[in-house]
């Protein structure tokens, strides 16, 4: 019933497409209810080429890498764990050797797209503002690795996977440039970013001596999760309403831990942990219509 109810909870945890829908919708919403903005800007700021409110879309690729790895997890007052026990019976190194298989680097790219809204302020060549957008991509990678215990026991081999998994990017950012012509920009931009990202990992063993019958066990985590962004950008005024623009950000996220439990026996049981850290580069353009 335990296992049931967790299982319940992790899937409760992970985003849904309706979720994502209506997030978008509401992101275009909240952009739309604010271009009444503009209606009351001052007349050098509507005459600005970058100045006011816009709303628009995007398009572009991504390179996700996330750095993951594998900690046996010994007890502080170390027990007859198969990874952790010291002479005469080292089976330490067990645990280090599943740590050094479990750890790595996996990356992924793809395409990604979503939309954008913005206010910026124009003072002559200097433009100052935010942005808020949201992407949608697909990062879902796993690495799998097996090996031989250095310190046989009932068991001679073990296997070993992790996994990372991202669906979506919204970042909030502050963005500051110059016009080297009426009509092109160039800006810096960062503030913050947020995802949700589900990390989960594996492992399994052929121990057996008749008495137990091989080791093994599997977890996961999602979580939502704010970062950092930064990045730079080109845009160019096609008219009064319309621009185009191009920019690339990298996104750091942090990382993300989740518990695997192992048992291979009632009476024997441990619990490993396996860690994704999460960075994004987005490189991308972009539409916008100025209000």
């Amino acid at each position: 019933m335990k296992q049931s109810l967790e299982s319940k909870r992790r899937v409760a945890d992970r985003p849904t497409d309706r979720v994502l829908f209506v997030k978008a919708l509401a992101f275009i919403g909240i952009g739309l209810a604010t271009a009444g903005w503009a209606a009351v800007a001052p007349a050098d700021e509507i005459d600005a080429p970058f100045g006011g409110l816009s709303l628009g879309i995007h398009a572009g690729a991504f390179r996700g890498k996330s750095s993951y790895g594998t900690d046996p997890a010994c007890p502080p007052i170390v027990v007859d764990a198969v990874f952790c026990n010291a002479a005469p019976d080292p089976t330490i190194a067990n645990g280090n050797a599943v740590a050094a298989s479990g750890s790595g680097t996996m990356s992924s790219d793809g395409a990604t797209g979503g939309v954008q809204a913005g206010y910026n302020w124009q003072s002559g060549r200097i433009v100052y503002g935010g942005e808020i957008d949201f992407a949608a991509l697909d990062f879902d990678e796993s690495a799998s690795a097996s090996g031989a215990f250095p310190v046989p026991f009932a068991g001679t081999q073990y296997t070993v996977t992790n996994k990372t998994t991202l669906h979506w990017v919204s970042t909030l950012r502050a963005r500051v440039g110059a016009t080297v012509t009426p009509q092109f920009l160039v800006y810096a931009t960062g503030g913050a970013a947020f995802t949700r990202i589900s990390v989960s990992g594996s492992y399994s063993d052929n121990a057996n001596n008749g008495i137990v019958f091989g080791g093994s066990g599997s977890g996961e985590t999602s979580k939502l999760k704010a970062g950092w962004v930064i990045g730079a950008g080109a845009q160019w005024a096609l008219d009064r309403q319309w621009s185009v623009k191009a920019e690339y950000l990298h996104a750091d996220f942090g990382s993300v831990s989740a518990a695997v439990p192992l048992t291979n026996s009632p009476a024997f049981t441990q619990t490993i942990s396996v860690t994704g850290d999460m960075t994004l580069d987005l490189l991308r353009v972009g539409l916008d219509y100025r209000f």
